[in-house]
């Protein structure tokens, strides 16, 4: 057995690493992280853009033609290039419309002074008025009762003279319109003349009951001073109008046997007249006789003629439910025709009262507000509730104060707006009474709020095809 000693494996010797190793495997990482860090920003951006931002609260810019497209700096929209609108925002996940929208469905905005330079926005401080409210409706012109006058015999005769032989014709009082022979009266006026040659006691008592009698027959005062002083009697008396004015009806004819009591002529005075216009029943407690009102004519505008209110009917039209009410006009210049309609405006008591222009109010129907305009751009939709309308001014029944001011044009710019940022902001809100619809059918707003409101932002392309059902689909499921 031998003494060798056992050879050993020799032992590897491990190799340095190459220069700058450690170097690049530092650099490696330093990109992998770079890489990443810029994917979620990136990722953060689109989301941010295009599926809304999750920021809890602070502000926000959005597009006011594409609501979906949100985020935290100013910048372009990246679908149609407008410049992108700021906007506070609430806690995401709310779901609750602002708290300042008083009016349901509106929300308080902000514009910018380039914004409403540009919309030519004018506004009006609420002041307290004397307003004198107007009834205004429609009437129609008539002739006075008042001023109606009929000519008729008071004997049997016939026509021998026909003065006046055309209806339309003025004529002033005591003109004579025509001469009737009377047999009748041709006698009694020779027994007045024999009467006055008589002499002795009470032949002067028989001679005025002469005169008298023949004045009962109708003949003129005139023509018994001319038979007086001629001592001749008249074959055929004279016919007089009564009134002047104008011939509305005649039946007079020439050489025609007239009997007592038949109509010849109808002569109307036009001086005075009537418009006939008809008050609803709930107004019929706001007019009063001798209150003042004024008619304007389609033929004359811009000129109203003064008169009052001279009669109120005593029962009202039961299948109207008007009260007809008179009111009387002068008129000389015969401006005011009958048969013409007018628009008649009844003064009732003035009263004091908070007014504004009626053009600051928005009216929908069922809503009735205004915008008013706060310091630093902001407009507040504000209920109102109205009262009496006096002509471009209407009173405030509640809802303003005194020294508020509100926007009197730019109201559909305001409304549009107020609508969007509710829309964007939780829908409706509280109170509205607009009926369910494709986000409150398929979406749970407790559990989903972020979603919800996105799917309320999608109304903005509703018109526009299947953009909104795009819109719909573009939001990640589960919606309940």
């Amino acid at each position: 057995m031998s003494d060798a000693t056992p050879i050993s494996e020799p032992t590897a010797v491990a190799e340095p690493p190459p220069p700058g190793t450690r170097s690049m495997a530092i650099v490696r990482w330093l990109l992998v992280l770079v890489v990443a860090l810029a994917a979620v920003f990136a990722t953060g951006r689109y989301f941010g853009w295009f599926q809304g931002s999750s920021t809890s609260s602070g502000s926000v810019y959005y597009c006011p033609m594409h609501p979906s497209v949100q985020q935290d700096h100013p910048g372009e929209c990246p679908i149609c290039g407008m410049t992108l609108v700021q906007k506070t925002v609430t806690a995401a996940g709310s779901g609750a419309a602002p708290a300042d929208a008083a009016v349901p469905g509106l929300a308080t905005i902000e514009l910018t002074p380039e914004r409403i330079q540009l919309s030519g926005m004018r506004t009006a401080v609420v002041k307290r008025q004397t307003l004198t409210p107007k009834l205004r409706s429609i009437g129609t012109i008539a002739t006075s009762e008042r001023g109606l006058a009929v000519v008729q015999p008071r004997t049997n005769g016939w026509i021998e003279r026909l003065l006046v032989d055309q209806t339309g014709i003025k004529v002033s009082k005591g003109q004579v319109l025509a001469t009737v022979y009377s047999p009748d009266v041709l006698q009694a006026e020779e027994e007045w003349l024999a009467s006055r040659k008589w002499t002795g006691s009470g032949t002067a008592d028989l001679a005025s009951a002469g005169r008298h009698r023949l004045e009962l027959l109708g003949v003129s005062a005139a023509d018994l001073d001319q038979v007086e002083k001629t001592g001749t009697a008249i074959r055929a008396f004279e016919v007089r109008a009564p009134i002047g004015g104008y011939v509305t009806e005649k039946t007079a004819v020439l050489g025609a046997a007239v009997s007592s009591g038949q109509s010849l002529f109808q002569i109307t005075d036009l001086s005075t007249v009537w418009a006939l216009v008809d008050v609803d029943e709930y107004d019929a407690s706001r007019i009063a006789i001798g209150q003042a009102a004024s008619i304007e004519l389609a033929s004359d505008p811009g000129k109203p003629i003064d008169g009052k209110i001279v009669f109120i009917a005593p029962m009202l039209d039961p299948s109207t439910r008007t009260l007809r009410v008179r009111v009387e006009v002068k008129n000389p210049d015969l401006r005011v025709k009958p048969g013409m309609f007018a628009t008649v405006a009844l003064s009732l008591s003035p009263a004091e009262a908070i007014a504004i222009p009626a053009e600051a109010v928005v009216d929908t129907g069922k809503q009735r507000y205004v915008f008013v305009a706060k310091p630093g751009g902001h407009f507040e939709p504000r209920p109102v509730t109205l009262g009496a309308r006096v002509d471009d001014l209407v009173a405030i029944a509640s809802g303003l104060a005194e020294g508020e001011t509100v926007v009197t044009t730019a109201s559909f710019l305001l409304d549009s707006e107020s609508r969007l940022r509710a829309t964007i902001e939780g829908g409706a809100g509280p109170g509205s009474s607009a009926p369910p619809d494709f986000c409150d059918d398929n979406f749970d707003r407790a559990k989903f709020p972020d979603k919800f409101q996105k799917c309320k932002a999608c109304v903005v392309h509703r018109g526009m095809g299947s953009m909104e059902d795009d819109c719909h689909n573009a939001i990640a499921k589960p919606w309940r």
